[in-house]
């Protein structure tokens, strides 16, 4: 439950770690199951060094489920291939939103359509695509790194309050600094605090949380996809 060597060597000037490590143990063991495991608390930050991060999208917490939950924002471990089944939207909506910004889909298309569309057109399987964000630099960051039960969310919200301001201010002081995507009204507190040490405030990109598609897509606007503003501005490949 440690982060490695060169994030910690990051995000040192801006957070005491040793104190902070701590602190941690003692918040973790408060609860009697956490999600992610404590081993994968992390996960997000092996795929990348400090310097390689392009874009940060910030989700909101952990999957509820120990098997779902692998340390990756938005990446249900459970899921190898978009036909099997889900507990949750996101994942889903994703799928769909995706499909929308190519034009082989609208908001209207039900979800089974999606998954015949996606087949037929070779669409990565979910793993393959968070690998291919990742890859690219894209951090896939929760607000809360962890999770108990549904009583407990503002507890970890606020425990995770000191790692991201530090997060964010050593990211923001590199020579470029990220783009940040912030899916749902969490991630969007956190706009404040880029504001005050990103370079250009057109690099935060708000959206809603792919969870509810009533606000990750739009109704009234049938072919329109957060992905292509998300595109337009990271000039990176999301499928």
């Amino acid at each position: 439950m440690r982060l490695g060597y060169e994030w910690e060597r990051f995000l040192e000037p801006y957070l005491s770690l040793e104190q902070w490590y701590i602190e941690l143990d003692a918040f973790v063991n408060r609860f009697p199951q956490i999600m992610p495991i404590r081993s994968k608390i992390f996960s997000v930050f092996t795929y990348m060094k400090p310097e390689q991060v392009r874009v940060v999208l910030y989700g909101e917490d952990p999957y509820p489920r120990i098997r779902s939950a692998n340390g990756v924002a938005f990446w249900d471990a459970e899921i190898v291939s978009w036909d099997d089944k889900t507990n949750g939207n996101s994942l889903k909506n994703i799928l769909k939103a995706l499909l929308v910004h190519r034009g082989l889909a609208t908001y209207e298309t039900p979800l089974s359509e999606c998954r015949r569309i996606a087949a037929q057109h070779g669409v990565v399987s979910p793993p393959e695509l968070f690998r291919l964000w990742l890859n690219q630099g894209v951090l896939l960051v929760n607000t809360a790194l962890t999770f108990s039960q549904k009583e407990d969310k503002k507890t970890h919200f606020n425990f995770w309050l000191s790692f991201h301001l530090a997060l964010i201010e050593a990211l923001n002081k590199r020579k470029e600094s990220p783009v940040y995507i912030l899916w749902g009204k969490k991630a969007q507190l956190w706009e404040k605090d880029i504001l005050e040490s990103i370079d250009d405030p057109a690099k935060i990109i708000k959206q809603g949380h792919p969870t509810f598609i009533h606000q990750f897509l739009r109704k009234n606007e049938p072919t329109w996809s957060p992905f292509a503003e998300i595109e337009a501005k990271t000039q990176l490949k999301w499928f």
